[in-house]
């Protein structure tokens, strides 16, 4: 079967599928179940869509948790080359839910393609690429949970295709610059593809075997290392905008104050029988087939210690294993001593993805020329074995109560489908290598089953997508009002659905929130939260007392299986104050303040550092601030007030916004632990407030730096000319 069928035979299975999912019959129309696809990650590829067709990169996000850090927060995407591709190829339209599962599964595609390129490259053999492509892009933990998280398979995508460019790098190929230029944007992308921990995963798995790769050889060692760092220094430079972003924000987010239990959960030790046992919970991040876990059985049998690759991959199969268990597994700790960053991770079990991507690794280096005649019997023995033992265990379900019968006979059928495929298994290695792509199409059926099955009980259901991820509100069902009325859903609409629509809220759904944001409105009354950051309209359930504000029903309105009613303020809370009292309280005893009912956040402003202010007084006449323009990250105001004193603005404040006044810079102060204030001389003046981060800016310069040079060491040229080959030898 020449390479391209293969491709479109990876391709379309997928699609066979995942068909449901992007389906315009509705008839055959499926939708992912609320949750974290939908709540979280498609409003802000929406917001980032709308953002980019407009010509502008989405730095900030004024509609979730009353102001965010967008272009810093690493899984919004905002830096994705592919979120860019989608928002050109769109010509204009917005990005519909279909749509984003549709990007979404082509990534699972794209890194089949890449699996089945670097395992032909190390194989030599068609049928063990397009086994290891199957095993890997239908493996149970790309078509679990991270289905749902998009950011988790856009940084695992790469993986593959990072690996081959290194394999081609480090072999004999006449053209190196080709595989250096792979090399260098794979890196670059798993990064940028959003998952900061699944990137680490992939990092450390290319690194290991670069690692295995220059120490085979070493009179190359030299020439090998120059090589991975080129590729490793000019990958970050690429990547260095969202990197320094992401860097500048971890020390103001709310994971920093993680407890060890918070961040070291990961696997019990019953669920690794999950290589084994599909379904054994709601995903099977560990399954990659019976057919897989037989040939690496295979292989670290007959070379473990005796084959470098094999030992490689062993290893890292079971260095991964142990990082899956967190907490559970003393290695944690002490993996976490060395890498301290690795603090910021929760979720140990998505370490799965080294033992996936390693195990299938081992099937693929250990396709059998002719498996050993020992093995076969040892293989057959255990079939034989485990087939009597599901026997008794059928005999021994029809003596339990009756009532237990449909949940019992639920888990021995799971059960008898990896029995199944190690039956056909067995069978099709007796007549080896006859059956090589009869074994391949087992493969494709195993896994491929795992996965319908997986979508069925945890990520589809059969409704309309455009249904299921409809925003509970429209910006026309809010009074018109300039500024307009910031919304506070108070939890019970949950998402970020207001950065898709344009709706500002108090509320969202956010991995990488701001510590002192989430403390401010965990801890200060309700109603001072209401009035410093100008809450106009409210969501409450039909069940609540009514909240002690004079206010009017606009609508009753559904989201999900709840029923909310919408009410807007008859005196909607400004957003704008200026205030003649200053003090300076650190965090802990502002937070006490603003909890006292005795100290008024409207005549004194709590501010971080101290900032001198001769003439503070109460004035005469009241100030007037009107809103001159605003956009996502510009606020223009005009303000007169008698004598100076501290503009308040309530959204949150965060390093990178920028403040002139009348032309002039001006400081942004950070007032009551979380807002922005700015120091205003008396008159009348123009203020206007940029967000204008320098880690951006300082990013951009870098990438593009490290662009260019990429492009002049690989011009067009040198990718076309063969080089003299200088390579380091076998892979296998």
């Amino acid at each position: 079967m020449a390479d391209s069928g293969i491709l479109l035979a990876l391709a379309g299975w997928i699609a066979l599928l995942y068909w449901p999912f992007w389906s315009g019959d509705p008839r055959m129309q499926a939708a992912f179940r609320p949750g974290d696809l939908t709540e979280h990650h498609y409003p802000f590829a929406a917001y980032a869509h709308r953002r980019l067709q407009t010509g502008q990169l989405p730095l900030w996000d004024p509609y979730t948790l009353g102001g965010h850090p967008f272009a810093a927060d690493i899984q919004a995407q905002a830096f994705y080359p592919v979120r860019w591709l989608t928002a050109l190829l769109a010509l204009g339209s917005p990005l519909g839910i279909r749509g984003y599962v549709a990007e979404t599964i082509a990534h699972l595609i794209l890194t089949a393609w890449g699996a089945y390129g670097f395992f032909r490259r190390i194989s030599g053999d068609r049928a063990a690429a397009a086994f290891g492509a199957f095993a890997w892009s239908l493996s149970g933990y790309l078509t679990g949970y991270p289905l749902q998280d998009p950011p988790i398979i856009a940084s695992a995508t790469w993986l593959p295709w990072l690996l081959w460019a290194l394999a081609g790098l480090f072999s004999r190929s006449p053209h190196p610059n080709r595989w250096r230029m792979l090399g260098i944007f794979a890196w670059a992308m798993a990064f940028l593809g959003g998952h900061t921990q699944t990137a680490f995963y992939v990092y450390a798995i290319a690194l290991a075997f670069s690692g295995a790769q220059i120490l085979r050889v070493p009179s190359a060692r030299g020439q090998g290392l120059r090589e991975l760092l080129h590729v490793l220094v000019l990958g970050t430079g690429w990547a260095a905008a969202p990197l320094l972003a992401t860097a500048e924000l971890i020390p103001w987010i709310e994971r920093t104050s993680w407890t060890f239990p918070q961040r070291a959960g990961g696997f019990e030790l019953w669920e690794l029988w999950g290589m084994f046992w599909p379904q054994l919970t709601l995903w099977s991040p560990l399954y990659v087939g019976i057919p897989t876990v037989v040939l690496a059985t295979y292989g670290l049998t007959s070379g473990l210690g005796k084959n470098a690759s094999i030992s490689l991959w062993g290893g890292l199969a079971g260095l991964g294993l142990l990082l899956t268990l967190g907490g559970e597994a003393a290695l944690y700790p002490a993996f976490v001593r060395g890498f301290p960053f690795l603090e910021f991770f929760r979720n140990q079990e998505r370490a799965a993805l080294i033992v996936a991507w390693s195990l299938i690794a081992l099937a693929v280096l250990n396709w059998p020329p002719s498996p050993g005649e020992s093995f076969q019997r040892t293989l057959g023995l255990l079939t034989g074995i485990i087939g009597l033992l599901l026997m008794g265990i059928l005999i021994g379900i029809q003596a339990q109560d009756s009532t237990q019968w449909p949940r019992l006979h639920r888990l021995f059928s799971q059960a008898m489908w990896p029995w199944g495929a190690l039956v056909g298994t067995w069978l099709l290695l007796r007549a080896w290598p006859r059956t090589r792509w009869a074994l391949v199409a087992l493969l494709a059926l195993d896994v491929g089953s795992v996965a319908w099955r997986t979508a069925e009980a945890g990520h589809r259901v059969w409704q309309n997508p455009e249904r299921i991820a409809a925003p509970p509100l429209d910006p026309a069902s809010l009074p018109a009002a300039w500024p307009p009325y910031r919304v506070d859903t108070r939890g019970l609409a949950s998402g970020n659905w207001p950065a898709q629509v344009g709706i500002e809220d108090l509320h969202g759904s956010v991995t990488l929130s701001l510590r002192a944001l989430e403390r401010f409105r965990r801890e200060v009354p309700g109603e001072r939260v209401w009035a410093l950051m100008g809450v106009g309209c409210y969501l409450q359930r039909p069940d609540e007392p009514p909240l002690p504000f004079p206010s009017q029903h606009l609508q009753t309105i559904s989201f999900h299986e709840s029923t909310l009613e919408l009410y807007c303020l008859e005196k909607p809370f400004s957003r704008f104050h200026m205030i003649y009292e200053a003090m300076v309280l650190d965090d802990e005893t502002a937070i006490r303040a603003l909890r006292d009912a005795a100290f008024d956040p409207l005549r004194t402003v709590i501010l971080d550092r101290p900032w001198p202010m001769p003439g503070l007084s109460v004035p005469s006449v009241p100030p007037r601030i009107t809103l001159q323009g605003w956009a996502p990250e510009m606020l223009r105001l005009d303000v007169w007030t008698e004598r100076p004193g501290f503009l308040v603005i309530g959204d949150v404040w965060y390093p990178g916004w920028r403040a002139w006044i009348d032309g002039r810079p001006a400081p942004v102060l950070r007032a009551y632990t979380t807002l922005r204030a700015i120091p205003i001389p008396a008159g009348a003046h123009q203020v206007v407030l940029r967000y204008e981060p320098l880690s951006v800016r300082a990013g951009l310069v870098l990438s593009g730096i490290a662009i260019l040079i990429t492009l002049a060491g690989l011009g067009p040229r040198r990718l076309l000319r063969p080089s003299r080959p200088r390579g380091l030898g076998s892979l296998r």
